[in-house]
This record gives C-alpha cells, structure tokens and sequence, in this order.
C-alpha cells in the first residue's frame, strides 16, 4: 500500500516522455484516480526537464511520486525504469524500440500499456508476439494503443456490423487525409542519429512509415470488422509533394489494396 492512496493505488513507470507519454499518464489518471507515477525514463535530458516540469503542475500532488533516483536518461533509461519498482509501464517511446522495450518489461513481470504501432519490420513484429506469448503464461495484462477498440461509438458499431444488421459485409475501405505534423529544425550540433531520433515520425526504421503510425488505426478496424487478416497486399507508394529533406524519407500517399 502507498500512503495516502487506496489500497489498490498502482504504480507507474513511463518510457518515453514526450507528449504522447505525458497525454497516457493524464488519460490513466482519469480513468483511475489511485495511480501513482513512480518512475520516468526518456532519451533525452531535456525532454526529461520539460516531462518533469509539466506532469508535477499537472498531476495531483498524491499521484505524483517521481523522485531524482527514479528519473533515467539514455538509450537504457528503459531498464532503470522498470526495475524502479513499478507495476505497470508504459511504453511510449518511437515505435523502434517497442519489442526490446517489451520483452524487458514482460520478462520483469509488469504489466503493459504500449502505444501503436508495436513494432516497425517483420523482424520486431516476430518479438513482439513472442513475448506476447510470455505475457500469457505470466498471466500479465498488456493493453495496446488502437484506441478504437476501446471507443463506445465504434464498438457499438462493429456489434451490429457484426451482428448481421447491415448485411453481408463483402468489402471494407479505410482512408486517413492528413495534412503536416510537427518537425523539429536540425540543430548543427546534432549528429544523424540524433536528429532522426527526435523526428522519428520521418524516419521508416523508427516509425513504420505514415501507413503503419497512423494509418494502422482504420486498418485494424477493417481487420475487426472482417474478423480476419489480409493474406496479400498490392501498393503503390510516392513522394510528390514532401520532398524536402525536413521529410526524411517516408512517402507522402498510399494506395493499398488487401
């Protein structure tokens, strides 16, 4: 039992504490009241400065339980943070670096909140369900961020889908328009790995590129509906109109056909 919470008051251990790390704290904080952020891990030292600053303002004083020697940087901040004492982690981090992330929290016992997309190549995607097996055995919970499966809008939806109100479903079409996302400018100082890691979102070895980060969402909605998984795809990929070297190397429209 933690003092001053009840007793089933978790603690939590965040890896990756950029905005989207930051944004699953407040979202567990509101679905649960008896969290308790125990321990924050993150690449780099300044993110961990602003991580620091804008989730002790946020987070009520109870909840917040940070404290120096349960604060880690660097590539292996991930280990300090899970073995801090935590009971469950979040994983929240470029999605490179999911499996390994995830096989060491799994093989430590805790449990797991991991954002989407779980893993980048097919090498990461074979990890990943291999410590989801462990993660069975261990009888350990691991929630994933495809955060349709858990809106009561669409699950309702899919019910009925489902259910036969709408007929035989004999195709299904996903679309995601979106215009530009954040981009840091280069630093000089930086070296490659460094500016690739902190624009990860245009680097396909860290995020899958824009069809697996983002557009992962309705496709795993059309794998729901289907109660099924594509066996083939056939695509068409380019680069038009974000060719600037600010863009990486991911392309900029998809069309894929399962």
């Amino acid at each position: 039992m933690i003092a001053g919470m009840g007793k089933e008051a978790f603690k939590v251990g965040l890896i990756g504490a950029g905005g989207r790390g930051r944004g699953a704290v407040m979202d567990a904080l509101a679905a649960n009241e008896n969290i308790v952020l125990w321990s924050i891990g993150d690449l780099f030292p300044d993110h961990m400065a602003t991580a620091l600053e804008k989730l002790e303002a946020a987070v009520p004083k109870k909840n917040y339980q940070v404290t120096k020697d349960r604060t880690f940087v660097g590539f292996d901040s991930y280990k300090g943070v899970i073995a801090s004492g935590v009971d469950v982690v979040f994983l929240t981090t470029p999605p490179a670096f999911r499996p390994e992330q995830f096989e060491a929290a799994i093989n430590a016992g805790k449990h797991v909140f991991m954002e989407k997309p779980v893993a980048t190549d097919p090498t990461g995607i074979r990890s990943i369900l291999a410590t989801s097996k462990l993660a069975d055995q261990k009888k350990l919970n691991v929630v994933a961020g495809t955060q349709r499966r858990h809106d009561k809008a669409y699950r309702e939806c899919v019910k009925r889908i489902q259910d036969g109100q709408m007929g035989d479903v004999v195709a299904c079409y996903g679309y995601w328009n979106q215009g530009g996302i954040w981009a840091i400018p280069r630093d000089p100082k930086w070296t490659d790995m460094e500016y690739q890691l902190r624009n990860w979102n245009y680097f396909t070895w860290m995020s899958g590129d824009c069809i697996v980060e983002q557009h992962i969402h309705n496709v795993d909605v059309c794998n729901w509906v289907m109660k099924a998984h594509p066996v083939k795809a056939v695509s068409l990929a380019g680069r038009q109109v974000r060719t600037a070297d600010v863009y990486g190397h991911i392309f900029d429209h998809f069309a894929t056909e399962y």
